[in-house]
């Protein structure tokens, strides 16, 4: 089964499409199960952001960051040469540096985001904004590509905005309404909402992917739902 919104393949027979967020016009087998919390329960922020399991995938994700990073500088370093060695365009050595200048680069890039995740800070903010419209695009051999731009804004409490801009990825627009509570926790993309009383999904605040509301725990990274 595939989503109609975003093409992603289910596993299962989930409700809602945990790539996008789009309903799949299922029933969740744990909806079924487990009843639904109580309006009180889903009022407020969580206090699951402090389970183990956050900072064990924190960490996995910076490893496997500076893994994809360290592959990418070795295959530069390779291919540089060897294309300079080939094509006669980029005599050696010149070729190696241009290939360690390139690797380093990759390097330099995974360092730089797990010191932006370090510095991060928890605050607190509210949507004030929202908008969604059609991109076309037309290529020089006269290909015409449409694209669905969503944008969200967030007025954060300690003052500033925070802007959101996604291409075909409808999901955190529609799940984010204007006037929502929410807050960003420290060394994560997502956002909390503190009122999820009257929602049927839940996105994960660690891989970003949707969820009944029913349940408690991420199929797919096995971190807590934050309710």
């Amino acid at each position: 089964m595939y989503c109609t919104t975003c093409g992603n393949k289910f596993i299962d027979d989930p409700a809602f499409c945990n790539q996008c967020g789009a309903p799949t016009g299922k029933t969740s087998n744990q909806t079924v199960v487990q009843p639904r919390q109580s309006t009180s329960v889903l009022i407020g922020y969580s206090s699951k952001i402090n389970d183990p399991t956050f900072n064990k995938y924190s960490k996995k994700s910076t490893t496997w960051s500076f893994l994809f990073a360290g592959i990418l500088a070795v295959i530069a370093i390779i291919a540089f040469p060897i294309y300079g060695n080939a094509s006669g365009d980029i005599d050696w050595p010149v070729s190696l540096f241009y290939g360690m200048g390139i690797g380093g680069m990759f390097l330099l890039i995974a360092l730089l985001q797990t010191l932006k995740k370090r510095l991060d800070k928890t605050w607190d903010g509210e949507v004030i904004y929202k908008d969604a419209y059609r991109q076309k695009t037309r290529y020089r051999d006269g290909h015409v590509q449409y694209n669905n731009i969503y944008i969200l804004k967030i007025k954060k409490d300690t003052g500033g905005t925070k802007k959101h801009k996604w291409r075909n990825i409808p999901g955190p627009y529609h799940y984010y309404n204007i006037g929502d509570k929410i807050r960003h926790h420290k060394g994560f993309y997502y956002y909390e909402k503190y009122d999820k009383s009257k929602d049927n999904q839940i996105m994960c605040a660690a891989c970003l992917s949707f969820h009944d509301i029913s349940e408690n725990v991420c199929n797919r990274c096995k971190c807590p739902l934050l309710k």
